[in-house]
């Protein structure tokens, strides 16, 4: 176990750091770590910073930027003079750079804290949580934001195709930025977003996930009730009751909290609620009621019913932070997605190929749904690496079952153990794609990229004349699988070539 010398209360704010001082930072190619010490760097700082590897499009950013970069983590990267180390929630105690920083009595801090004191501090602070439609909801708003003039600061947990950045320092008095409820560092085992001080914060879902830190759902709940509840008088909580956690957390909230309560959905109890959805291709007309804005439609460039409540979502914020609603929708109507959500990478050949970050079986079940409605016609092939800590466990064998329903075929990849697993009931994958076929969805189990491919293309058969999409291959995986969707994506120019 960590030390005394590790705490929450022992970390030490920016302003401490002198100007010019050496800020050091552990785990340095996350997204996140990497636009943020990118920031450091241009108002000042001496930057540097370890990896175990660097990859795109993060390697590319900090190649071109003033931090100074080291692969691996070695004692010597750490500089013994710097005024602050910045710690990953990746990194665990033991590491040679954290022993440095022990050792050395280093200055150090956690990528949220620091984030709040950048970006957050002085400013209205919207903060979008929730188990499902973060980083997409929080890419809306800040759209929303900048179009409107607002120079916001802001963070997106992915690559927002419609910002010069998914991570921005703004001069605006505005600021959004993806509240995650995984835990800040193996020293700060809190949520990220206890730390971001809203005054607006967005719930769209609340299920469990994180099963490797979280015991139960109750343990989330508890955490999103201090994040409702330590919201001021003044402040408002937006929270989507389509969840049923969500909705029975609402009535209790409402009577401890100083904070507005703002609710929405397709729920007809719902403050904003969804009346209708028309599928449009990629894309989706959506209908509004509301007291306080009225009736309202809006044609949206994103599929599935969890992006109707996501585009929504921003749209009250809109309304809370006084925007022009009328403007707020035409901004909305030319949105740019978050790639790998839902990113078509290429369609040819009567093929569709998109890749999507889904890992829940609530996400894959919404995102398998969507595409099935934009592609009613074509065969949906569903393919899915359980990857993240929460898939990769026994937690929700029977609901991934329930998630492939309006696929046609599935293929998984099976899980290999990983020496953090040990002590841990793994997710049987094999069984689980036995029971999927068993419910009347033809489904395989294979081991690796390769015979994925095979297995594809020996059923997949484009025609560089066809226009219409008869086959869509849908990859879901929250990390990289192997370069599937590159390779996937190489195959299909090929053999249409």
């Amino acid at each position: 176990m960590p030390k005394d010398f590790f705490s929450v209360e022992r970390t030490t704010s920016l302003s401490a750091v002198p100007a010019g001082g050496k800020i050091h930072v552990i785990g340095v190619c996350g997204v996140a770590m990497a636009q943020l010490s990118v920031a450091l760097s241009q108002r000042g700082y001496v930057v540097s910073g370890s990896d175990k590897e660097f990859y795109e499009p993060m390697r590319s950013l900090l190649g071109s930027s003033e931090v100074t970069t080291k692969t691996g983590y070695l004692a010597e990267h750490v500089p013994l003079d710097a005024s602050l180390v910045v710690i990953g929630n990746a990194i665990s105690y033991g590491n040679p750079e954290v022993d440095v920083v022990e050792r050395s009595s280093l200055p150090y801090t956690c990528f949220p804290k620091l984030l709040q004191e950048v970006a957050i501090a002085g400013k209205h602070s919207v903060v979008v949580t929730g188990t499902h439609g973060k980083s997409t909801t929080t890419a809306l708003i800040a759209t929303l934001f900048v179009e409107s003039g607002k120079h916001p600061s802001y963070f997106v947990g992915g690559i927002a195709q419609g910002l010069p950045s998914s991570l921005e320092v703004g001069t605006g008095a505005l600021s959004v930025v993806e509240g995650d409820e995984y835990d800040s560092a193996f020293f700060a085992k809190v949520p990220k977003f206890s730390f971001y001080t809203p005054d607006t914060a967005v719930i769209n879902a609340i299920e469990y996930d994180h099963a490797d830190i979280y015991p139960n759902v109750e343990a989330i709940e508890a955490e999103f009730t201090k994040l409702v509840l330590g919201l001021k008088k003044g402040g408002t909580a937006i929270c989507c009751i389509d969840f049923p956690r969500v909705k029975r957390l609402v009535g209790e909230w409402r009577s401890a909290a100083q904070c507005r309560i703002v609710t929405f959905g397709r729920d007809p109890e719902a403050d904003f609620c969804i009346t209708d959805r028309e599928s449009a291709g990629m894309a989706q007309r959506v209908s509004v009621r509301s007291s306080a804005l009225g009736s309202l439609s809006l044609l949206l460039p994103l599929v599935g019913e969890y992006n109707a409540r996501n585009a929504l979502a921003a749209l009250i914020v809109s309304h809370v932070v006084g925007l022009d609603p009328a403007k707020s929708i035409r901004i909305l109507e030319s949105f740019k997605p978050v790639k790998r959500r839902q990113e078509v990478r290429l369609q040819k050949g009567g093929v569709a190929l998109i890749e999507d970050f889904a890992h829940h079986p609530t996400a894959v079940r919404q995102t398998v749904e969507a595409v099935r409605e934009a592609f009613p016609q074509a065969r949906l092939w569903a393919v899915f690496e359980p990857r993240s800590n929460t898939s990769r466990r026994k937690v929700f064998q029977q609901e991934y079952v329930d998630a492939f329903r309006r696929a046609d075929r599935v293929i998984l990849r099976n899980v290999v153990a990983r020496a953090i697993d040990t002590g841990v009931e793994l997710i049987d994958v094999s069984a689980l794609s036995s029971a999927i076929a068993a419910s009347g969805v033809s489904s395989a189990c294979l081991q690796d990229v390769q015979a994925i491919r095979d297995h594809l293309w020996s059923e997949i058969r484009p025609n560089s004349a066809e226009r219409e999409v008869k086959e869509v291959v849908f990859v879901m995986s929250n990390g990289s699988f192997d370069g599937l969707n590159d390779l996937l994506q190489a195959d299909l120019q090929r053999i249409c070539a």
